[in-house]
């Protein structure tokens, strides 16, 4: 079923550290072409930090203040823990543009054996614990808007890098062809200035490829289904498993019986000769050689250019072979 991508909301979703302009730097230029009709703030905790800001240095609730004044006429219409809607205006051109401001603040789960789960604010991504609630978080405000249907701009560019590692991970979980990751390159000059829109051109947008794992395999893309990352992630594991268990197994029931021998003593390490010597009828370590490129050519990938398969020298075969076979015949523990 194909569905008209103009009547599906858009989305804009961004990561912000302590750099307020590279929302409104992206969304500036992505808004013209795209009518969102929510933009989404992912961001760490924002209680104010007094010390910090009277050293004159960044902070996140600075940077928030200073964002909210981008999105006028504010009408709150949801407080959750965590989370908060409004109803803005954002100016574009000359216009405004209606939408709905969303802020999503990144928490940890903190579990107390005999009691309900709290949560803390996550003020930096400096342990393994708040990672993993940086990327459980904003891999469920992107798992949301799919399951809503709506086509997602998501813009990592705000941030230390592991949400921009996790942001991407996340897409490549869950994007279509429709939705998009971007990143944002200003000058240093210009960042420094602190200002929230570029009119000299010197920031620029850059588009950032996803290779998305629901495209391996549309059964891959139903097992993607889990709202936590980390089991996604598993379930991609296990389905991978599986399928390179099949591909060896499809291989093995076409091979005879001297074929899946040798396959076996070269997964053992055995050289041509040895291996010829132990066959019910042996054969010599030339004819051994053929047989192993044969195997090859069979197990390979059948899209991989014939001048590749045809270059790759009997040393190759032989350690491509041992590899990819060694642990399956040690699991199954056969030996010739």
């Amino acid at each position: 079923m194909s569905y008209d991508l103009t009547k599906r909301p858009f989305v804009f979703v961004a990561t912000l550290g302590n750099a307020a302009p590279v929302i409104t730097l992206a969304l500036d230029q992505l808004i013209q072409k795209h009518p969102f009709v929510e933009v989404c703030i992912i961001h760490t905790d924002d209680t104010p930090d007094p010390e910090r800001a009277a050293k004159g240095l960044a902070t996140m609730h600075g940077t928030i203040e200073q964002l909210d004044q981008e999105f006028i006429n504010r009408r709150e219409v949801e407080s959750l823990s965590g989370e908060k809607k409004w109803e803005a205006d954002y100016k574009v051109g000359n216009g405004r543009h209606r939408l709905t401001y969303r802020r999503v603040l990144i928490r940890r789960e903190i579990q107390i054996a005999g009691k309900l789960p709290s949560y803390a604010a996550v003020r930096d991504v400096e342990t393994e614990e708040n990672a993993k609630a940086t990327f459980r978080t904003i891999y469920r405000v992107l798992r949301q808007y799919k399951e809503q249907r709506a086509i997602i701009h998501l813009s990592i560019a705000g941030g230390r890098k592991s949400m921009s590692v996790f942001g991407m991970s996340s897409a490549q979980l869950l994007f279509w062809p429709e939705d998009k990751v971007w990143h944002v390159v200003s000058r240093d000059e210009f960042m420094s200035s602190r200002a929230m829109h570029d009119t000299t051109g010197q920031s620029l947008l850059v588009p950032i490829p996803v290779i998305r794992l629901s495209a391996a395999s549309p059964m891959l893309g139903m097992l993607l289904t889990s709202s936590d990352p980390y089991d996604a992630l598993a379930a991609q594991e296990n389905f991978m498993q599986l399928l390179d268990i099949r591909r060896k197994e499809s291989l093995l029931a076409q091979l005879d019986a001297d074929e899946r021998q040798i396959l076996v003593g070269v997964a053992q390490g055995l050289s041509n000769e040895a291996i010829g010597q132990r066959l019910d009828k042996p054969l010599k370590p030339k004819t051994v050689a053929n047989k192993l490129t044969l195997i090859y050519a069979q197990y390979i990938a059948s899209d991989i250019p014939t001048d590749i398969k045809q270059a790759a020298n009997e040393e190759n075969v032989r350690a491509y072979l041992a590899a990819e076979f060694g642990a399956y015949f040690q699991q199954k523990g056969e030996r010739i």
